[in-house]
């Protein structure tokens, strides 16, 4: 007869302290560290030095800077972010015990990640992602062996009908992306005393990831809010890497 796992009390107390030698835990002992889906980072991690021909496309577009800080207030723009999921494929298996289906698991499948950010007035961030997917596949002319360069119109001059596409190859235009989960807990104590505290961290990073789609933004004269744009990413796989807090 197989072992029957034990069950854990039904309730909790409500107060604190607990008091005494009981085993029950307190209400705020499991509900007062709960994470918060306000604190996050995403890193697309854009360098204007890159040697990569993404990298040369990018910074010719205009899109990405000598300015370090001006190339990082890309992160800072996003709005939201969905942190990455996997499901497993499965075989059914039926036969091997009478009247049981078995499930077993085949591969893993990793589903895609969006994140919104918020579009600046010289709208950089939509252009940053449209850059990136015409370089992915960029224009070329039935005339000349190489593609248009990339400009502010986001094609070049790519209005023949006899133009065509022809899609790079898979390293060329796969980076790593990294969204990093924390908490609000950067500094303790108040005032002059108060001491930065790297907090625990779990971070995301999305291998070959490249952007899969731009959704389409709508505009309307009834009521004016602020834009975002929502853009969709494949990637291979992704690790996780988590720190555990420390005190500087």
């Amino acid at each position: 007869m197989a072992q029957q796992l034990p069950i854990s009390p039904l309730y909790i107390k409500q107060t604190l302290p607990r008091g005494g030698d009981t085993p029950l835990p307190g209400a705020i002992d499991l509900f007062g560290a709960l994470s918060v889906t306000s604190q996050f980072k995403v890193s697309l991690h854009l360098a204007y030095n890159g040697t990569t021909d993404l990298d040369k496309w990018l910074r010719e577009s205009g899109v990405i800077t000598e300015n370090i800080q001006t190339n990082n207030f890309y992160d800072f723009f996003c709005a939201e972010a969905t942190l990455p999921g996997v499901i497993f494929d499965t075989a059914d298996e039926f036969g091997s015990r009478q009247g049981v289906l078995e499930k077993f698991p085949t591969k893993k499948v990793y589903t895609d990640f969006t994140i919104t950010l918020y579009v600046d007035n010289e709208y950089q961030n939509i252009r940053l992602f449209e850059e990136w997917m015409n370089y992915i596949n960029p224009v070329y002319t039935s005339t000349s062996n190489g593609p248009f360069p990339a400009s502010e119109i986001g094609q070049g001059e790519a209005n023949s009908t006899t133009d065509f596409f022809r899609v790079k190859y898979p390293d060329t235009y796969r980076r790593t992306i990294s969204i990093s989960k924390f908490e609000r807990d950067f500094y303790t104590g108040s005032g002059v005393g108060s001491k930065r505290a790297q907090p625990t961290t779990l971070t995301y990073r999305m291998i070959d990831a490249y952007p899969i789609q731009i959704t389409p933004i709508p505009v309307t004269y009834e009521g004016s809010q602020i834009t975002k744009t929502t853009i969709s990413f494949a990637y291979s796989r992704y690790i996780t890497e988590k720190y555990k807090a420390k005190q500087d």
